[in-house]
């Protein structure tokens, strides 16, 4: 009787514990959803819709404001309709630097592609604006862009073309805009006009003579439109395809004839007013180096397109060198703004080294990622004077370790850079400044 009434006892408490482990194992699992909410809250997300993405090649560039800075953790892009290629996309701060997104460079995505998400940003950075270069592939397209912050919601809109933003304290009226863009495509349909009648005139005819002179009346006007206001410059892409246009039809005009003269005409002076609006101080276009190499490689891809004793040829070489020439300026600058540490210039430094040694020796390249690097390595060598005073012996000796084996290694490192370096490293003690607090 004893072991039935045990047995009994036994099964009762087991019963009773059914309830409590189910009950454990829903508090745990509401636990677990009380977390996924939590964690899905701290993630808002904004929504904007780009309409008739441009067809044209090289795309447009869209801008999307922000109606308050936040840092972005993530962005995401996926097209509505059609299919879309994105060339870039910079996140501009409230300080007016540039964060490229490094998951959007040349992409290209579809409606029936998957959404297509950022890296994940991870920057303390207060963003104002995005920066979107997109072009529709082979129709229309409509692209839906989200933002996601872990502060609160970003309220995206879409800024009107020809709207550029200012940073605070640079409003200096200079302005990148597409109504310049459509007044400079006016004039120049009237160019082309009096163009294709005197080509489509006998050769010695007063119409050809008529046309010709029309010709070159209305190219004159376009250069006087062009130069007139110093504050107003067509778009960097418009005046891309500008240039583009230019060199063919000068390539492709009859040698000698006003023509071709007209085009190398407008192609020399459209060059020059892009090249003085990248030196002055105009905000409607922040074109950084990198930017700038990119322009210069797609110029000469269009170079070796053409043959070698072509018009073209010559006159895509003559933007290669003067744009080769600008860029270490230009680098110079971006260094200086961003006040580098000794490292991180120092790496700057090593990397336009390493491009300068493995450029061909017939590029424009090589001397501009020469000079690129002698600057990241000048601005190292301030770094490290104004740094090293902060350093113990033992800090010291280990760089001085450091740079005495890049110093040896003469296949990776410059030697001058890095004895520059050490004789800094050595002169450097704290002895003077133990005695002095003794």
């Amino acid at each position: 009787m004893d072991r039935h009434l045990a047995k009994r006892v036994l099964t009762s408490a087991l019963l009773l514990q059914v309830p409590m482990l189910a009950k454990a194992e829903t508090s745990i699992f509401n636990s677990f959803e009380k977390v996924s909410v939590l964690a899905t809250q701290n993630k808002f997300e904004g929504a904007v819709r780009i309409n008739d993405i441009s067809r044209k090649n090289g795309g447009d560039l869209y801008a999307l404001d922000l109606a308050k800075p936040l840092p972005l953790t993530f962005i995401k892009a996926k097209p509505k309709s059609g299919k879309v290629k994105i060339i870039s996309v910079n996140l501009i701060t409230d300080k007016s630097e540039r964060i490229i997104v490094k998951a959007f460079n040349g992409v290209t995505i579809s409606d029936n592609d998957k959404e297509l998400s950022s890296e994940n940003l991870n920057s303390a950075s207060l963003i104002s604006a995005i920066e979107i270069q997109a072009e529709a592939m082979g129709g229309s397209a409509v692209l839906d862009f989200n933002a996601i912050s872990t502060q609160e919601a970003p309220k995206l809109a879409l800024r009107e073309s020809g709207n550029s933003p200012v940073p605070p304290g640079n409003d200096n009226g200079s302005s990148c805009n597409k109504k310049f863009d459509a007044v400079l495509k006016e004039k120049l349909d009237i160019v082309q006009l009096w163009a294709s009648r005197a080509e489509g005139s006998t050769q010695g005819s007063w119409q050809e003579k008529y046309a010709t002179k029309e010709f070159n009346k209305f190219v004159a006007d376009f250069i006087v439109t062009l130069k007139a206001d110093k504050t107003t410059f067509a778009s960097t892409d418009y005046t891309l395809t500008l240039l583009n246009f230019f060199a063919e039809r000068h390539n492709s005009s009859r040698a000698d004839g006003a023509l071709e003269q007209g085009y190398k005409l407008m192609a020399d002076e459209t060059f020059d007013v892009f090249m003085l609006s990248l030196q002055s101080d105009q905000i409607c276009r922040p074109v950084t180096s990198e930017s700038l190499i990119k322009i210069a490689l797609d110029f000469q891809k269009r170079q070796e397109a053409n043959k070698p004793d072509s018009r073209a040829r010559k006159l895509y070489e003559s933007m290669i060198a003067k744009i080769g020439k600008l860029i270490p300026t230009h680098y110079r600058r971006e260094l200086t703004a961003k006040n580098l540490s000794f490292r991180a210039a120092d790496s700057e430094g090593y990397k336009n080294h390493k491009l300068f040694v493995t450029s061909k020796a017939e590029s424009f390249l090589k001397g501009t990622y020469q000079e690129m690097s002698l600057s990241a390595y000048g601005i190292a060598e301030q770094a490290l004077l104004r740094e090293v005073k902060d350093l113990n012996n033992e800090q010291t000796y280990q760089l001085i370790v450091e740079f005495q084996t890049k110093y040896n290694d003469t296949a990776n490192y410059p030697q001058e850079v890095m004895l520059k370096y050490l004789t800094i490293l050595s002169e450097h003690s704290n002895f003077l400044k133990l005695n002095q607090r003794m």
